[in-house]
C-alpha cells in the first residue's frame, strides 16, 4: 500500500478511508476470537452456570499449573476424585492425597493441555467444560443445598492419548 499526503482535502480524505479500513480489518480479525469466547460465555451460562466464574477459575488455575504450584491446585479438584497413575485407578479422597502423586496425576502432557487450553476453544455440554480431548473437565460444584453458591471445579483428570 502507498500513500501520498498532499495538501488539499482529496488527500486527507483517501488517508481517512484508508486508516478507516485498515483499523476495520483489523478489528473484523480480531473479532472471531472474542466471538468464540462469547459463545463459550453463553454455553457455560445456558448449561452451567456462571461464566465468569468459569472464565476467572480457568485463567487462575493455568497460571497455577504453570508454575507447578501443587498446593493451590489441590484446591482446584473436586474430591473424591478417581484418577488413573501408570495404568492403575486411586482414589483422592481429599487435597492432601494430591501432593505426592502431583506430577504422577499432572503429567507433562496433561499439564500442556491445561496450560494451553484458549477459553473460546473450550468445549461445553451438560457435563462441564472440556479442556483438550477431554484429559480435564471442570463443572460447577454446589457448595450449598440449594446452590446457590458454586464454584468451578476440576471433576476429571484423565492421562492424554
Amino acid at each position: 500500500m502507498r500513500l501520498q499526503l498532499q495538501s488539499g482535502t482529496g488527500s486527507r480524505t483517501i488517508l481517512t478511508r484508508t486508516l478507516l479500513a485498515f483499523v476495520m480489518s483489523t478489528a473484523l480479525s480480531i473479532a472471531p476470537a472474542f466471538a468464540d469466547e462469547a459463545e463459550v460465555d453463553q454455553q457455560i451460562e445456558n448449561l452451567l452456570g456462571n461464566a465468569d466464574l468459569f472464565k476467572s477459575t480457568i485463567a487462575d488455575l493455568q497460571a497455577r499449573i504453570a508454575n507447578e504450584d501443587s498446593i493451590a491446585v489441590s484446591a482446584f479438584i473436586d474430591y473424591p476424585i478417581t484418577v488413573t497413575i501408570n495404568g492403575r485407578r486411586k482414589t483422592l479422597r481429599q487435597a492432601e492425597d494430591l501432593e505426592p502423586l502431583y506430577y504422577d496425576i499432572f503429567t507433562p502432557e496433561i499439564t500442556e493441555v491445561i496450560v494451553n487450553q484458549d477459553y473460546g476453544s473450550l468445549f461445553v455440554n451438560g457435563d462441564g467444560v472440556m479442556f483438550g480431548n477431554g484429559e480435564v473437565w471442570m463443572n460447577a460444584i454446589c457448595l450449598d443445598d440449594g446452590c446457590n453458591e458454586t464454584e468451578a471445579r476440576i471433576i476429571t483428570i484423565q492421562a492424554a492419548e
